[in-house]
């Protein structure tokens, strides 16, 4: 991965190659992007950039004995820590690594779903474990062989075991000699907070339909029928929101949609037993796969409240979810949206507290029909 791999990001790149051709490197750099968004290829090509032989004002020169060695996602000095699945008291990054290299390789936009399906690891919650301090540590004890920067690149530092992130405390202060750290969060929230604060924080920016529009044009081979415009507009600034749209591949938000018609039907029928069923199976889902859909519903709500005041440039919805908002008309308004998110929010802090979530879905759910039923009936659907 390159610096040219990453579509727009201008600003972040200046800055990337600005510091490092003025002499200035950081110790700890903190990158922060959404899902999708390229957060970990900036840092990868950030990482190579700083220690290839012969960087131009722009890139990396992609033939000199480090590029090479980054090409292959390997190198003693190129040092990595990924959440993976706890299967035993032993097993690391390191058991993961020609995974991990295959993920690197696949595209620049990889997500934290293609992720778990690579690991097999769909319906589990992955962390990246205490146990991987003393080998760090080992491994950070030795000098910086062939390269100008040994570099330790951290995907979900969210994701680390608090243990672990106060050991990195130290070590993001005062690393070792000629060492690097970059992180890459899709939550900077969740970062421990005295460990963000050693760190120089980089946001991406979410892309422009007109940058996202660009990049959809150079792909090769596109289904017939594929408009770039339409799905640059509905991806709202993520690349690989839009490059799945624009290929016709499927991807979570078809399950999220479902997941979110049967929530607003529940409302609507308004009967126990059926909510209880619901909120059962919502339960059943991991805690990333629930926030992810509370996320979603709140998003939902807010496209069916923009589609009210008729306001098309900034509604970002697909025709499958055109048909829900079309369905529900006005009964997302002025007067109930605040109220509306307000429950979304109090679900998403009990779910990240580890509250029952059978309670909190079923709570949830009994309190949007409350909210919605005055609605539903002006426009009858009860």
């Amino acid at each position: 991965m390159y610096f040219r791999d990453t579509i727009g990001q201008s600003t972040a790149k200046d800055e990337l190659r600005r510091s490092f051709l003025s002499g200035v490197v950081p110790h700890a750099r903190l990158f922060v992007g959404e899902d999708g968004s390229g957060a970990l290829a900036l840092a990868y090509a950030y990482a190579r950039y700083i220690n290839c032989s012969t960087p131009d004002a722009e890139d990396a020169c992609g033939v000199c004995p480090s590029c090479q060695k980054f090409d292959q996602y390997a190198g003693q000095d190129l040092h990595f820590l990924f959440p993976i699945v706890n299967v035993g008291s032993r097993n690391l990054c390191d058991d993961e690594l020609p995974r991990w290299r295959e993920f690197l390789a696949s595209s620049p936009y990889t997500t934290y779903a293609d992720w778990l399906r690579l690991e097999d690891a769909e319906s589990k919650r992955l962390g990246i474990f205490t146990r991987e301090g003393e080998v760090l540590q080992d491994k950070l004890s030795y000098q910086v062989t062939d390269a100008r920067y040994r570099i330790l690149l951290i995907w979900l530092p969210e994701r680390m075991h608090e243990a672990l992130a106060n050991k990195l405390l130290k070590l993001t202060e005062e690393p070792p000699e000629h060492t690097i750290i970059l992180m890459v969060t899709m939550n900077e929230r969740e970062v421990l907070g005295t460990l963000r604060s050693r760190m120089q924080t980089l946001h991406l920016r979410p892309l422009s339909e007109a940058e996202i529009a660009m990049g959809l044009a150079k792909v090769a081979n596109p289904p017939a029928g594929a408009d770039s415009s339409l799905s640059a507009h509905l991806a709202s600034g993520n690349y690989r929101k839009a490059l799945d749209h624009y290929l016709g591949r499927a991807d979570s938000t078809d399950k999220l949609t479902t997941l979110y018609g049967r929530i607003l039907r529940a409302t609507v029928n308004a009967r126990p037993l059926e909510i209880k069923a619901l909120a059962d199976e919502l339960a059943g889902l991991s805690r990333e796969e629930q926030m992810e859909l509370l996320t979603y519903v709140g998003q939902m709500f807010r496209e069916s409240y923009l589609h009210g005041l008729q306001m098309p440039e900034i509604n970002y919805i697909n025709p499958t979810e055109q048909r829900i908002v079309d369905y529900l008309r006005t009964c997302i308004n002025g007067r109930n949206i605040r109220s509306l998110h307000d429950e979304l929010d109090l679900a998403m802090r009990h779910i990240a507290q580890n509250v029952n979530s059978r309670m909190v879905f079923y709570d949830m759910i009994l309190r949007l029909t409350a909210a919605l039923a005055p609605h539903y009936r002006q426009i009858g659907l009860r």
